[in-house]
């Protein structure tokens, strides 16, 4: 099914301190213009490939499927090829000036995609200090003063996706216990 790729909303403002959550909204705003988008963003540009009729022509292990010229894509094929434009359009459109030139180079969105990882995920170290830094949040949680239930919960909720985006998930029974001994005594 083709879609019409001019009626978007306004791509999301890549942003350091809110990477992990840019991250989810930017897969899904991909995903939700095209199906095959992810694809484009995981795997690299499609390339329509069509049967080589002049395989037995060129003699020994011939290319059995060649890409399709560009003249003989149908309407379908043209949008699923041009994924990849779309894609590298958003990703652009979603960069403030100082991280543009990061990525210009790039001639694929599934290239943009892994430099904007990388930048946005750190190296190794960087990786352990995020995760440090979350656990000793996580040990130290407890209710402010003057701080709603809704409010609480609400950071705890944003924390644990903090330590499950590094990769470390709490039991439920250590999520429990660290809501219950967050709360006052006067609960």
């Amino acid at each position: 099914m083709e879609r019409d790729h001019s009626n978007r909303s306004r791509p999301l403002a890549f942003n350091f301190s809110k990477f992990d959550d840019w991250k989810v909204r930017m897969q899904a705003h991909l995903s939700a213009i095209h199906d095959e988008m992810w694809d484009v963003i995981s795997e690299g540009p499609i390339v329509v490939m069509m049967v080589n009729t002049q395989a037995v022509a060129q003699g020994a292990d011939p290319e059995t499927m060649i890409p399709k010229p560009k003249s003989q894509l149908t309407s379908y094929e043209k949008t699923r090829a041009n994924l990849d434009n779309v894609a590298r359009d958003i990703l652009y459109k979603s960069l403030d000036d100082s991280l543009f030139p990061r990525v210009r180079k790039c001639t694929t969105a599934k290239q943009i995609w892994d430099t904007l990882m990388s930048l946005g995920e750190g190296g190794e170290q960087e990786k352990d200090n995020k995760l440090t830094v979350a656990m000793k949040k996580f040990e130290d949680f407890k209710m402010m003063s003057n701080e709603a239930i809704t409010d609480m919960e609400l950071r705890f909720t944003k924390l644990m996706g903090d330590l499950s985006d590094l990769g470390k998930e709490p039991t439920e029974k250590e999520k429990n216990l660290k809501i219950l001994r967050g709360l006052p005594k006067s609960w």
